[in-house]
Order: C-alpha cells, then sequence, then structure tokens
C-alpha cells in the first residue's frame, strides 16, 4: 500500500511542482592531463525532499518515519554501488571519441545531514558525489583533441580545462559560455538534448597538473555492488541512481 501511495505523491508532486523547485541537478567537471574528476551536487525542497527521505525510509529502513544514522548509511553504500556499476556499463568519459584509456578510480560521497530525522520535516537536502577517473594515455601536446561527457538532459554543467588548453569549440552544451581565468577555461552552461557534451581542444603545453584529491581512496573494491539489469542499462544515469522520483518521465529545463 506504501508504495503505491509512494507512487502517486511521485505523480502528483510533478504535476504541480516546478522541476526546478523541487530537485537540481548540478555537474562539476574537473579536466586535468591525467586525471578527470567529476563531482555532483543533487538538492532536494519543497516536496520531493519529503518524498525522497520517505524512499528511504520505505526501502532501505524499518518504516518507521524516522531517518536514522545506519538508513543514511545504507542509502549511501547503494547510491555508490549504483553510481559506480553504470559508469561501468556506460563510461561517461570520453577522450577522442573512445573511453578505452578512461580507468574510474573511486566513487566517493556526502550524504546531506538533513536527511536525519522526521521524514515528515522539510529540509532542503544536498547531497554530493565525486567520481574520479584516470587517463592510461595522459593529454600530450601540441595536438587537437576532444574529450566529452555523458550527462542528463537539461541539468547545469561546468568544465574546468586545464592551463594550456585553447578550446576550438563545444558541441552538445546548451547556453554555453567560455571564460579564461589566470590560464585555466571555464565552460558553463547546459547538457543538450544529446545528453553529450564535447569540447573540441588544442593542447599547447603542459603545466600545472590537477592531482587527485587528497584522502580519497584509490578504489572502492569493497563496497557492495548491485546487479543492473537490461532496462537499467538502456536509462540514464540520473534515471538509474534516482528511479524513484521518475526522473525518466520528466523533462529538467
Amino acid at each position: 500500500m506504501r508504495s503505491l501511495l509512494l507512487a502517486l505523491s511521485v505523480l502528483l508532486l510533478f504535476m504541480v511542482i516546478p522541476v526546478n523547485a523541487a530537485f537540481t541537478w548540478e555537474n562539476n567537471i574537473t579536466v586535468g592531463y591525467d586525471t578527470v574528476q567529476w563531482k555532483y551536487t543533487e538538492t532536494y525542497t519543497e516536496g520531493n525532499a519529503l518524498i525522497y527521505k520517505d524512499y528511504i525510509d520505505m526501502s532501505l529502513g524499518n518504516q518507521d518515519h524516522f531517518i536514522s544514522a545506519w538508513e543514511i548509511l545504507k542509502a549511501d553504500v547503494k547510491t555508490r554501488s549504483t553510481l559506480e556499476n553504470s559508469i561501468h556499463e556506460n563510461m561517461d568519459v570520453i577522450i577522442n571519441g573512445s573511453s578505452q584509456s578512461v580507468v574510474l578510480t573511486d566513487v566517493n560521497s556526502s550524504m546531506s545531514s538533513e536527511l536525519l530525522g522526521s521524514v515528515t520535516q522539510v529540509e532542503e537536502i544536498r547531497n554530493l558525489y565525486m567520481t574520479n577517473y584516470r587517463l592510461v594515455n595522459p593529454l600530450s601536446g601540441p595536438s587537437d583533441s576532444s574529450i566529452s561527457f555523458t550527462g542528463e538532459k537539461g541539468t547545469s554543467l561546468v568544465i574546468n580545462m586545464p592551463k594550456g588548453v585553447s578550446v576550438n569549440s563545444t558541441e552538445g552544451i546548451d547556453n554555453v559560455s567560455i571564460s579564461t581565468d589566470q590560464g585555466f577555461i571555464k565552460i558553463r552552461g547546459v547538457f543538450g538534448s544529446t545528453d553529450r557534451a564535447t569540447v573540441y581542444f588544442h593542447l599547447d603545453e603542459i603545466e600545472g597538473i590537477v592531482p587527485p584529491v587528497a584522502g580519497v581512496p584509490e578504489n572502492i573494491s569493497g563496497e557492495s555492488t548491485i546487479p543492473i539489469d537490461d532496462k537499467e542499462k538502456n536509462s540514464s544515469l540520473a534515471e538509474r541512481i534516482l528511479p524513484y522520483l521518475g526522473m525518466n518521465n520528466t523533462d529538467i529545463d
């Protein structure tokens, strides 16, 4: 019965609440010569925050209308495992048209402390996820290259390119703007309808390599994994991570 009520609540939510007011998904990507770091920020407000908390209590907790620390931990482990599996199934970083030289090294996360407590208390929930990649064949120049990212249509995007790079053009990024700060290039925009953002660039020289984040483990081999069926393989990343919000049925403007 609670599953049916939750499904109906999700349907009603997206009928009456603007998506941007209830849920946002932001992407911030930093490209180095031999690494890529992708940070995701998901924010729930208003009714979506209540639905998200209810989902954790109903599906991962003891259904007592209260989210405890162990329930947050279970949500953390499941989300990271789902994210890791989805990337292994469909690599989301592509260099010069191929992902063969891109290796996912770790997935990390920070769940919002506002999840703790009653499921009926409205809080702004902000979860952070971070994926790190190693480039087997580091960028070396001078040369013309491209890097692509497969993301969620309509979500905001920031791409930070390293020093020594000049951007020739971009593809699949709506409302794009490009700025330079102390030799670093920042590309802002929104993932377009193709779900793939591509930056075509020329590497002039190598300097200021972006190092891996200190304190982040090299892998998460100790984490549990969740099998992905054929339906999940063909769905978008956000849909696989957030199935309880029905994002596959919603356009994010």
